[in-house]
């Protein structure tokens, strides 16, 4: 996500107030192809990387007896799939402007968010230099290809479905752990439910950042609201990256407490034990005592 600011921003330096007038260029060209392939890519593996933490905590503090477990290899497996996945997905962002698939609608920040759903009339502006007239004409097949559907299969489906299944899966997680605080359990369930409890922070954050992306697109898809085009930018800005921006703060949190609960391990189970005698300093016994 940071590599893709960076290109959002330097592109702003660079058109400035003139914007308006390459707005077409820039929506197909490579560098804006290529951040929306990142930010994209970045987003959606976060997503689903956070469904498959879940599912593995789910698994654990749900069945903590059972066979099935994330094994180092299957592990590695599975963030494999997901990383290929989450390629195929993003790889549409490089192909727009190409072939005349478009995903980003109204938004210049080379992200599709479903802000907003069509135009009534769609087209191109000409300019008669002999009358000196401008006439807009109308771009019939534009009406014919709805860019938006594939934003809102990805952000209003599968992002939705996965966090809503997160969701679910934590209430079961909190739900057992209530049940399992109230009867002595062994130390290895103590510490699937510390690591569970470390976890649902992280996703919480990645939970709140994408909801209102989802909940205005919702609103806008069903014409609830109408929502201004600039608020594509704000939510790329200030949004989108504060899972991102907080993800560092929060794993390095997690790993300091547990070097200081590693540091005392056994400071809850300590008893009151006499000091230490030294048996040289002791006086010896004599004959007449």
């Amino acid at each position: 996500m940071g590599v893709y600011m960076v290109t959002i921003a330097s592109a702003d330096i660079y058109y400035g107030e003139q914007y308006f007038l390459s707005a077409p260029r820039w929506k197909e060209s490579s560098l804006c192809r290529w951040a929306g392939f990142v930010a994209l890519l970045s987003s959606e593996s976060t997503v689903f990387l956070l469904a498959l933490i879940t599912l593995d905590r789910f698994i654990c503090i749900t069945f903590p007896f059972g066979t099935v477990r994330f094994r180092p290899r299957s592990g590695r497996i599975c963030v494999a799939l997901v990383w290929t996945l989450t390629f195929c997905l993003s790889f549409p962002s490089i192909l727009t402007g190409l072939t005349g698939f478009e995903i980003y609608g109204f938004s210049d920040v080379c992200i599709g968010l479903p802000f907003n759903t069509y135009t009534e009339r769609k087209g191109y502006i000409t300019y008669d230099f002999e009358s000196n007239v401008y006439q807009f004409v109308v771009d019939e097949e534009a009406e014919q290809r709805p860019y938006w559907l594939y934003s809102i299969a990805l952000f209003l489906g599968v992002n939705f479905i996965l966090l809503i299944l997160i969701f679910f899966c934590y209430l079961v997680i909190f739900v057992q752990v209530r049940r399992s605080a109230k009867v002595a359990g062994s130390e290895r369930m103590k510490q699937e439910i510390r690591m569970t409890t470390k976890m649902a922070l992280i996703v919480g954050t990645d939970f709140c950042c994408w909801m209102p992306v989802i909940i205005m697109g919702i609103l806008s898809q069903t014409g609830v609201v109408d929502l201004p085009v600039s608020l594509y930018a704000w939510a790329v800005v200030f949004i989108l990256p504060i899972n991102s921006t907080l993800n560092p703060y929060l794993y390095s949190f997690v790993a300091l407490c547990s070097k200081k609960k590693d540091k005392f391990p056994l400071t809850r189970f300590s008893v009151n034990a006499p000091p230490d005698i030294d048996i040289s300093k002791m006086k010896k016994p004599t004959m007449g005592e």
